[in-house]
């Protein structure tokens, strides 16, 4: 008998909100490029995954964004698909194998991050870079929280540090690493 596969939800702390991850575009929000060997590899279809904003965001400890992953192809075969929807990994030296996470479902707040309720500030906000896994009873509570409050799905903000450090960079603390093979969608 086949063992379930356990989703598993996360939080991190923004570094920054350029734009680029989180990404949003067209009612899509893709994360992709800076949680290369975290919380990019490990969600699924199902995973919920938190952005809180960090020091250098201007939004320390706010809600920056949320989305429930709908799926994760690798950058190639999205590329290979739908071209637009990769258009602005252009030149940041993402791998085609690296996952790009993908949702409809998602909740963007950038420049009009939101403040969380004690109870949720204590499992979702952590006190450091990094991340870290929540409960299914922490994202129900957020989600109660958003609705709540009126929030419907999508965008409710632009990128709170739109320009990034170099072109080519995300401007995230993991520096500019060179793939192998990187996906142009030229």
């Amino acid at each position: 008998m086949p063992r379930d596969r356990v989703i598993n939800n996360y939080t991190y702390r923004l570094d920054h909100d350029t734009g680029f991850a989180p990404h949003v575009m067209d009612g899509v929000c893709t994360l992709c490029g800076c949680k290369t060997t975290t919380i990019e590899v490990w969600a699924q279809p199902g995973s919920w995954v938190v952005g809180i904003g960090g020091n250098n965001t201007g939004k320390p400890n706010l809600l920056i964004y949320a989305m429930k992953v709908e799926c994760n192809p690798t950058v190639g075969d999205l590329c290979r698909r739908s071209p637009g929807l990769t258009g602005y990994l252009r030149g940041h030296g993402i791998a085609e194998s690296a996952r790009i996470l993908m949702s409809k479902r998602f909740y963007y707040f950038g420049d009009n991050a939101i403040s969380l309720p004690s109870e949720l500030q204590q499992d979702l906000i952590i006190p450091r870079q990094g991340c870290k896994k929540v409960t299914d009873k922490d994202i129900d509570r957020l989600v109660a929280h958003l609705k709540e409050r009126d929030y419907s799905i999508g965008k409710h903000g632009d990128p709170n540090n739109p320009t990034p450090k170099t072109p080519t960079q995300c401007g995230c603390s993991r520096g500019a690493s060179k793939p192998r093979s990187s996906a142009s969608c030229t």
